[in-house]
């Protein structure tokens, strides 16, 4: 009797433990395809390797070509069936998903193409036509169509015209070989395929998946840079903990974590960033000659650069981020100082006499004394010495507000001090 149960055990076991290897599982490609999606993608192959088959559901107008291609290189290079279920359409990046598996089936609405890729040169549009043509050639199908949905200038006889981009209705998929059937629903794919008799399960991106597809959104990760860079920057020219600071570590916090979350990014480039952080830290509160706030701001520039190269979108967030920063820059140098804000907590540009202000040559009498500085010494700014408010110069280093300071020497009108 026991060992009829030892045996019971070991069989429901194993049974157990290859019982998953005949599941079919669902994946959703829907949305804008990004380095998330990639991500989630290529989880939910690697976490099935005893899978019967993947069916992908697409419905989506496309997104980026770097996350399209990822997602593409993953499912050309898992042994397992293949199945793309075009819902609705396989616009753009969606496409070329749709091309890659094995098997394509499309709904009775459904569409497959419009890949012209944005910016459309030369240069673009040959790259992103060679993966399309050697995606379709892969799976044995023509790859003058898959050319044609991205390029305009392919002509097909009988099917597309100069001038245009190639989209196919459900009827002219599978008419060209570019789907295998027309179909409704999941169900009735699985039939069709002989599937039907195993067990489907639905995979969904985790919250961190899902997290991670919103930080690295082209859109997003731009915004993020950009509210990083120039509140780094605010914090730099206006030392102090306070809003720029926390504004900069949010900033900055969230672009490098969604690629660090997706999975796409090593600890190098944050790694850089924070000894980056690090020197402009030292250099916004010990003051020198600038050498640590140079070479940090050029190792938190560089983790950025090699961040956003490692995934294949080199440009676009540096750019539009660099822009905006120097937009805001310009903007704030030129309005700023004839603001009424700027005038409450900034020296006034005409110096008058019943300001406080005294125009004086030679004031030997103040060498020696201490007072304290009103605005950043970089060399030049404002003291209090001996209760006047007075232009200085730092005589070596910078110096930040608040700080004491003493006296050292005067030459002709000009007044050099040293922090204490």
């Amino acid at each position: 009797m026991i060992l009829r149960k030892i045996i019971f055990l070991i069989l429901f076991l194993i049974f157990s433990l290859f019982a998953s290897e005949g599941n079919v599982f669902l994946i959703p490609i829907k949305g804008t395809i990004d380095l998330g999606l990639a991500s989630f993608v290529e989880r939910s192959i690697r976490e099935n390797p005893n899978a019967r088959a993947f069916i992908f559901e697409i419905d989506t107008f496309g997104g980026r070509v770097d996350a399209a291609i990822k997602i593409r290189d993953t499912i050309i290079n898992t042994p397992i069936l293949t199945i793309a279920f075009i819902k609705d359409r396989a616009w753009s990046a969606g496409a070329l998903i749709a091309l890659s598996c094995e098997k394509i089936i499309i709904s009775p609405s459904g569409s497959i193409g419009a890949a012209e890729p944005r910016p459309a040169d030369e240069k673009t549009i040959s790259a992103l036509r060679s993966e399309f043509e050697s995606t379709a050639e892969k799976r044995k199908r023509d790859p003058r169509i898959a050319g044609g949905m991205v390029d305009k200038n392919v002509v097909i006889p009988g099917l597309k015209k100069e001038g245009e981009i190639l989209s196919l209705y459900a009827r002219e998929a599978k008419k060209w070989k570019y789907a295998d059937e027309i179909l409704e629903n999941i169900e009735q794919v699985l039939k069709f395929y002989k599937l039907d008799k195993e067990t489907l399960k639905k995979l969904h991106p985790t919250w961190s998946e899902n997290f991670a597809r919103i930080l690295t959104d082209p859109t997003v990760s731009s915004i993020l840079l950009t509210i990083g860079l120039f509140s780094l920057y605010v914090a730099i020219i206006t030392p102090g903990l306070g809003i720029p600071e926390l504004l900069a570590l949010l900033g900055l916090g969230l672009f490098f974590g969604g690629y660090l979350i997706a999975g796409l990014a090593g600890l190098e480039p944050l790694i850089l960033f924070l000894l980056g952080l690090l020197l402009v830290i030292i250099e916004m509160h010990t003051p020198g000659f600038g050498i640590a706030g140079i070479s940090g701001s050029a190792a938190i520039f560089f983790s950025i650069f090699w961040l956003i190269s490692s995934t294949g979108n080199t440009f676009r967030a540096i750019l539009t981020a660099l822009f905006v920063i120097s937009s805001l820059i310009i903007f704030l140098a030129f309005y700023l100082p004839k603001s009424k804000a700027w005038k409450k907590f900034n020296i006034p540009e005409d110096q008058k006499r019943e300001l406080g202000y005294s125009a004086v040559r030679e004031r030997t009498d103040l060498i020696g004394k201490r007072g304290k500085a009103i605005t950043m010494l970089r060399p030049t700014g404002f003291a209090e010495i001996d209760g006047e408010k007075l232009e200085v110069y730092s005589e070596s280093e910078y110096i930040i507000p608040d700080s004491e300071i003493v006296v050292v020497k005067v030459e002709g009108n000009k007044i050099f001090v040293r922090r204490v």
